[in-house]
């Protein structure tokens, strides 16, 4: 009788080792896994908000960054304060806003015109408005920029690779503009020399469409509206353009 207990009483031990270590609740396992998998999404939650940009939101520079502009960008009836940091020190030239779901933010190049000021534009049939920026050059001229929120960043509206509004230069009148909103985009009148010179110079008079869909632009076909207008008459027909008006219609209230 010894004997068959001794024989059987090894196997039956690691027989019962083994059912103590698989009879842990397998729901248990699952609640691990998906803490772990909760605590990691938590992680980068809080890493996007707690950044702007590549800058943590209690940053000097962040914290210090001037208001340029009181923008409602997307659209719930709060205006929400643009910020952009000084182009010295951490963080430069960081233009952002905080929203209720999180900052949006832009990085400006360095090295460009110091950006003066800004200003929000309504544009008609788009929820949420568009910061408008400029950029002073000190030897004459500016740069206009046209910014939408939109995927969790602030992007600025582009056709290609350039800027939606080309540079004006003050010193010397190359390139007569304005620009204003129409239904869903904007609309960039601009006076240019005359293709087929004649006796004299004279400016045509070209005008394009721009639909604004979230942070996307379609330009639309350019229409001639003049021609041959000599330099005299620019004046006085198209005062808008030699004053280079910028969104007269549209402007949010300051």
């Amino acid at each position: 009788m010894m004997r068959l207990l001794a024989r059987w009483g090894m196997p039956l031990a690691a027989l019962l080792l083994v059912a103590g270590c698989g009879s842990t609740d397998p729901s248990s396992g699952g609640k691990d896994a998906g803490a772990k998998s909760t605590d990691t999404k938590n992680t980068g939650e809080a890493e996007r908000t707690s950044k702007v940009g590549e800058c943590p939101v209690d940053s000097p520079a962040l914290v210090s960054a001037r208001i340029i502009a009181t923008v409602d960008l997307d659209g719930d009836g709060q205006g929400d304060s643009v910020r952009l940091t000084a182009a010295d020190g951490d963080c430069p030239n960081l233009l952002f806003a905080q929203q209720s779901k999180g900052y949006v933010a832009a990085q400006l190049p360095v090295g460009e015109p110091p950006l003066t000021t800004g200003f929000a534009v309504d544009v008609p049939g788009r929820t949420g408005a568009l910061l408008v920026t400029r950029q002073d050059h000190p030897r004459g001229g500016f740069q206009l920029r046209l910014y939408a929120a939109g995927e969790g960043r602030l992007a600025e509206l582009k056709v290609g690779s350039r800027s939606l509004v080309p540079f004006v230069a003050l010193d010397v009148q190359e390139h007569p503009l304005s620009i204003d909103c129409t239904d869903g985009g904007v609309v960039l009148t601009e006076a240019v020399p005359q293709e087929t010179r004649g006796a004299g110079f004279a400016w045509d008079i070209k005008r394009t469409s721009y639909a604004v869909d979230g942070t996307e632009v379609t330009a639309g076909e350019t229409q001639e509206i003049a021609d041959n207008v000599p330099p005299g008459q620019l004046d006085a027909k198209y005062e808008d353009l030699v004053q280079h008006t910028a969104f007269k219609s549209c402007r949010a209230a300051d």
